[in-house]
């Protein structure tokens, strides 16, 4: 974690401050929603494939096995993505249609193929590989058919299926690699690399298992915390991991950082919906927003009460209070639904941003912050929780003493 650790918000943030000309990044998009889409899908696989590799060469490290990993997935996951809705900006011949597949499809990536392969215009992979793809992205969507599986505590459906489960590391890693090879063979019309070599040995299946967890992801998450450990963790360690990353150039890291930090805010935020604390989020609002993807209007709203009011019972100073919120409108306003990261255009095909400058060093202290403001309250709410579990478990204790029989 190193000195990220400490940094905190303070009032003289400002997201588009250029303080570092050599971390910066100008965004200009080609316009070519071909180009820019395979442009963002290499970008996710890259900075995926460094998190796979330093998660399989640590060898026995449960930090990494465990939580990296997901995180990994979801990055090989969105590139394939990216790489056939690039495809369908290549071969589908109107605008209106590649609008329509994009909202139809959504973030169905067999789907997605069908799609491709049905129009007929291109044929570049074998009929085994057109199988294994079809066979292996069926399977993935089977596991994670809305692309949040890696993103956020698993649901119940999920852990009543694979709890305490192991995967191959390895298995994973080198199916997805395979399948984004296949795509990869198709955006790049047949050329093909002697690594990305098709491997008619791994079989065509997104979810592997293996009989031990050495250098494996244990399928677990607390009941303590509802699973937003893991993948807190997850995530704020491979920001750190790819952002250090000196062999990832900024262009490519930035978008998938700042998607990734913008996925952490709303995971940090929700955690606090399920703090312990008696004066909590009230129930009412916890069913009703707690799967809301709105950082301001529905979370911030909602866990905002919560922080004041203990900040203010322990005498603690709420200006910090008021300098994220101002920090979160600029997010908000920038990413409201959490997707202008996640991909170049809207579903219409409408660039959200373009021709902007951005000094990485700077976006990640100024998204840094809030996270570990964020993480300092869930620790404080925690150990308030605790306290007051203790209290009130020792009132109730003298109660019955005190109590009277007859």
């Amino acid at each position: 974690m190193g000195d990220s650790v400490w940094i905190w918000p303070s009032a003289d943030m400002d997201f588009w401050k250029i303080n570092n000309e050599e971390t910066s990044v100008i965004i200009k998009w080609s316009r070519n929603c071909f180009e820019d889409y395979k442009a963002l899908s290499y970008h996710f696989y890259e900075c995926g494939y460094k998190t796979f590799a330093d998660v399989i060469e640590s060898g026995h490290d449960n930090v990494k096995s465990d939580m990296w990993f997901l995180t990994g997935i979801f990055l090989l996951r969105h590139s394939l993505e990216l790489g056939l809705k690039s495809l369908l900006c290549r071969v589908l011949p109107r605008k209106r249609d590649i609008q329509d597949s994009f909202e139809d499809c959504c973030h169905d990536v067999s789907m997605l193929l069908k799609k491709y392969i049905d129009t007929g215009r291109e044929s570049f992979l074998t009929n085994e590989e057109t199988e294994w793809l079809t066979t292996y992205l069926d399977s993935l969507e089977e596991v994670d058919k809305k692309s949040d599986m890696f993103r956020f505590p698993f649901e119940d459906d999920f852990l009543s299926k694979y709890r305490d489960k192991f995967l191959d590391n390895v298995d994973v890693a080198n199916n997805l690699l395979q399948a984004f090879a296949l795509v990869k063979k198709c955006i790049e019309k047949g050329i093909v690399s002697e690594e990305d070599e098709f491997d008619h040995n791994l079989k065509p299946e997104f979810f592997a298992f293996a009989s031990h967890g050495f250098g494996n992801c244990y399928l677990w998450q607390r009941i303590s915390d509802e699973g937003f450990h893991v993948k807190v963790t997850g995530y704020t360690e491979v920001i750190d991991y790819i952002y250090k990353n000196h062999q990832i150039s900024n262009k490519v890291k930035l978008y998938p950082l700042i998607f990734m930090f913008r996925n952490t805010i709303e995971l940090c935020l929700k955690r606090l919906f399920y703090s312990r604390v008696e004066d909590g989020v009230p129930l009412k609002v916890f069913n009703s927003k707690r799967k809301s993807h709105y950082i301001k209007k529905d979370l911030w709203k909602n866990v905002k009460p919560v922080i004041v009011k203990y900040a203010n019972d322990s005498g603690e100073d709420l200006a910090i209070v008021d300098i994220v919120e101002k920090l979160l409108d600029e997010i908000n306003s920038l990413d409201k639904n959490g997707d202008n990261f996640r991909y170049p255009t809207s579903y219409s095909l409408e660039y959200r941003i373009d021709n902007k400058k951005m000094d990485l060093s700077n976006v990640y202290m100024y998204l840094k912050a809030i996270i570990n403001f964020l993480e300092g309250c869930d620790s404080t709410l925690y150990a308030i929780a605790d306290y007051e579990s203790g209290m009130k478990a020792e009132y109730e204790s003298e109660m019955m003493a005190n109590m009277d029989w007859y």
